[in-house]
């Protein structure tokens, strides 16, 4: 397991690398009509629900908010935006400090493979395709403001990560849960960091608690200081339905913010695939996460496939020369990066 030391964190904690440049507005004249001539292609990660891969993307360069409440299924989400952002091409970090590493990995394994229990041939497929796309800081309970900057700008230098999550704001030590001003700074410097190295941020935050839990929430409802959905560029919010009827979604996506996207403010209805952990809309299907062509037929049926390459590290067996695989979700006292790749 590759380690980060805190001398190969040290040059990166600085607030800011980048250089601030002013220019006369004849300097984007170019830019600006290509714009009116050719229009603005839609970029940026899908999310794994395709009505929304024409209305709404999580685009480089920004920072998104995912709120609500408690048992949501925020974590499973983000999970899920992983992953679907993996197999578009973009390597991801997630510094979770709720969750072991070995925790994230058993549920990503269950909803790539669509497998209520993955097996050997599930895991060492997962391992594989995986390689080189997913990377965990490997740490529970907090961290401090400048080690968190400092792990975004290494590994975005070192591993080429384009998406972030952060799970969760409330996980960050030095900024405490009623300091408005200390969580506005930090907002601003994490969307500064996503401008400067071109990255996407999604930071989990919680809602307050409402007295009906299935009314609608807002922007509003997030806690914490208001300027911190006034800064981001979009916020989600995941909240259940409580319905117990099978034909009614389980819970609701909302998009109740969204900078750059005119259309991309929606309300998604979720069902949960308990088999695999997926949420998935209306008309579609749980599939396996690169391959198109595989579907779930049932839920959490088991998809038999092989492959050979080890989630922390390999290490080639003298008799065979394949490999094994070693997982290391221990909580981490230190600066322990867990790299899949």
């Amino acid at each position: 397991m590759p380690e980060i030391t805190y001398d190969q964190l040290k040059p990166y904690q600085k607030i800011s690398d980048a250089h601030r440049f002013v220019g006369p507005s004849s300097d984007w004249t170019q830019e600006v009509l290509e714009y009116y001539l050719h229009g603005e292609q839609i970029k940026g990660i899908k999310l794994p629900w395709p009505r929304m891969d024409k209305r709404f993307r999580l685009r480089e360069h920004e920072i998104s908010v995912l709120a609500g409440p408690s048992g949501a299924g925020k974590s499973l989400a983000c999970s899920q935006f992983m992953l679907n952002a993996m197999e578009q091409g973009y390597p991801c970090l997630s510094v979770s400090l709720e969750m072991t590493v070995k925790s994230q990995l058993a549920r990503a394994w269950r909803q790539r493979s669509l497998a209520a229990e993955p097996g050997l041939d599930e895991g060492l497929d997962f391992a594989s395709w995986a390689e080189g796309k997913l990377w965990f800081y490997n740490q529970q309970g907090s961290v401090t403001f400048n080690t968190l900057m400092a792990v975004l700008r290494y590994t975005t230098e070192t591993y080429g990560v384009k998406f972030v999550v952060v799970d969760s704001l409330m996980t960050v030590g030095d900024i405490p849960s009623d300091a408005w001003e200390q969580q506005k700074r930090f907002v601003c410097a994490l969307a500064n960091i996503a401008r400067d190295l071109g990255i996407h941020i999604m930071l989990v935050c919680h809602t307050r608690k409402t007295q009906d839990a299935s009314q609608p929430l807002s922007r509003h409802d997030v806690s914490g200081s208001s300027d911190i959905t006034n800064r981001v560029d979009n916020v989600l919010i995941l909240q259940r339905t409580f319905a117990n009827d099978m034909m009614k979604p389980d819970a609701k996506l909302n998009i109740v913010k969204c900078r750059h996207f005119d259309q991309g403010e929606e309300s998604i209805p979720l069902w949960l695939d308990m088999a695999s952990l997926n949420y998935y809309s209306e008309g579609d299907t749980p599939r396996v996460i690169g391959n198109e062509t595989t579907v779930s037929k049932a839920k959490g049926a088991k998809i038999p496939t092989v492959g050979e390459i080890s989630i922390v590290k390999s290490k080639p067996k003298p008799a065979t020369g394949g490999y094994r695989v070693e997982v290391n979700g221990s909580a981490g006292g230190g600066l322990n990066a867990v790299a899949s790749g």
